[in-house]
This record gives C-alpha cells, structure tokens and sequence, in this order.
C-alpha cells in the first residue's frame, strides 16, 4: 500500500467544537449558537433540551440559532468567576462540558465514547454566559473518515451528544465521575454531523447541537450514555 492510500485509509473525519460559531449572515446548517441552564426551577430533577425562540444577538450574544420554542428557568451557566459549589452557576471556571461521539448518524446512545481533547470549563466573559470554552482545533472522531476521502464503507458522519457538569475545582474531572457523586450534570440531545472534515475538507462546526439544562439529581434510569475516558 501506498503512503497515500494509508492516510486515505486511517485518517479520521473531524469537527469543531464550538458552542457559538456565528457569521454574518448567519447559515442553517453551518452556523450554531446553544446554551447550557442550570437545573430547572421547579422540577430540577428532569434535564431540558432545545433551543429558546428569542432570536441570536451578535451584541450580546443572548438567544438562539437556529431559533426553538423550549424555555428555560434556570440560569445560563458561567459568565463570570464569581461564586463556589455546585450552585455557584456564574463561576464558570467550576463547570465542564465535553462531546461523545460514534461514526455514522442515529447510533444508540450507549456506543458513544468520549472525544479526546473535547474537555473545556466555561466561559467567564460576560458575553460568554452559557458557552463552553473552545478546544484548540478540529477534534477527530474515532472511527471516522473524512469527507472526499475515497474511503468506502467508513461514515463521514457522527453522531454526537454535549455533556457538562459541575467539576468541583479539579474534583470532578469527568462527566462520569460528577455523575457518580450526584453532584449537576446534563447531557444535550444527540444530533448528527454530517461531512466531517479532514485533508482540504474545512471540518463542521456542530451545526444540529441544541441548548439544554443540568440536574441536580441522577435522573431516573440512571446514565444516558457511557462516556469512555
């Protein structure tokens, strides 16, 4: 085999991981702006996901895109370095959020795994309420290709899930560890990437992803997903 069929064959598709990744004019299917909540008011126990129907401001970089009808009574998380404990929700320094992933579209959630080099605490700008800090470039999907890659049989495709949790200041690492001790965690809806990127294919952003909130309590059923560490 030649060097170039080899990376042909091994290269993994990848994606950027960014909870804000806006232009102007803004593009379906290109663009995304999700944000996480604490725990909901009232029932804290149940996680709530999708998008609020006020419309995104690049200004304050408040609302949605694309635009949904969930609403929220939490707080949006982060923003600021002010506050401890897990109900310290400005502190966003105290709060992480990672992606899990599996080649193809639609996959059970129980085969998604962590996506190395995703982890990232959450933004502490004013500007930044409800965002998760971007990791340093495209991150690869395990066991993914690349669109253009003349690799048949392999998706170019992804299926991907947000999580975030309460990090306790280093004591909570990972979201399986929060989950463990019960202290806030969430998981967003799965959604698809599709035409991940990869030689000369600029990798998408997480154009499907969607806001969601944390619980204070292990939902019922136990785990959504199993992340691997």
């Amino acid at each position: 085999m030649t060097l170039a069929g080899a990376i042909g064959v091994f290269a993994q598709g990848s994606l950027v991981f960014n909870s804000d990744a806006i232009a102007n004019p803004l593009v379906a299917g290109v663009n995304v702006s999700f944000h996480v909540y604490s725990p909901d008011v009232n029932t804290p126990n149940v996680e709530f996901t999708g998008n609020i129907g006020t419309v995104y401001s690049g200004t304050t970089r408040s609302g949605d895109f694309p635009t949904g009808t969930q609403t929220y009574t939490g707080t949006l998380i982060g923003g600021s370095t002010v506050g401890t404990g897990p109900t310290g929700w400005a502190n966003g320094n105290n709060y992480s959020g990672d992606l899990i992933a599996a080649a193809g579209d639609n996959q059970p959630l129980s085969s998604l795994v962590y996506v190395a080099g995703s982890t990232e605490t959450f933004k502490t700008s004013v500007n930044g309420t409800g965002f998760i800090n971007e990791p340093s470039g495209a991150l690869p999907i395990p066991g993914t290709t690349f669109s253009g890659s003349g690799v048949t049989g392999v998706p170019t495709s992804a299926s991907v899930v947000v999580q975030a949790w309460y990090n306790g200041g280093g004591a909570y690492p990972t979201y399986a560890s929060a989950f463990a001790a019960g202290v806030p965690t969430g998981q967003g809806a799965e959604f698809n990437v599709d035409g991940l990127g990869g030689g000369t294919i600029t990798p998408p952003n997480l154009y499907n992803a969607q806001s969601f909130s944390l619980t204070t309590q292990i939902p019922a059923g136990g785990m959504l997903a199993s992340p691997e560490r």
